[in-house]
């Protein structure tokens, strides 16, 4: 298979399942293959494995917040290029500001984007729209 005929993967990095297959459901009618992970520790594994093309990542996490996953993977030569959108509930300014810091792409505050929003970012970034 060719890599231009190689369908795009997402990593998502979500405690609530229902969240998380909300996204992936969406994404797949996008045409958008999805991994999920349901912790930080997971999202970190499973960056590694999958290699995935974005990363799509809560802060609120257990064994591991956001913020820490975003640290490792940003020091990982494995991973540190792959995109990742931080999307939380959290919208301090310092949050925000630390995200980016750390090398996230962008940082969505999930109240304010519907999912079909947050998927055309994702197919934004993963060179689809």
């Amino acid at each position: 298979m060719a890599y231009s005929e190689k369908s795009k993967k997402v990593l998502i990095v979500e405690d609530d399942e229902h969240v998380s297959h909300a996204y992936s459901v969406k994404l797949k009618m996008e045409g958008v293959d999805s991994v999920i992970a349901s912790d930080g520790e997971e999202g970190v594994a499973k960056a590694k494995i999958e290699g995935p093309d974005l990363i799509m990542l809560d802060v609120m996490l257990p064994k591991k917040d956001g913020f820490e996953v975003l640290s490792d993977l940003k020091k990982d030569p494995a991973t540190k290029n792959i995109p990742v959108l931080i999307m939380s509930n959290l919208g301090q300014p310092s949050d925000i500001e630390k995200a980016h810091a750390l090398g996230a792409a962008e940082y969505l505050i999930k109240i304010d984007y519907s999912i079909k929003d947050i998927v055309d970012k994702v197919k934004k970034y993963l060179g689809l729209a």
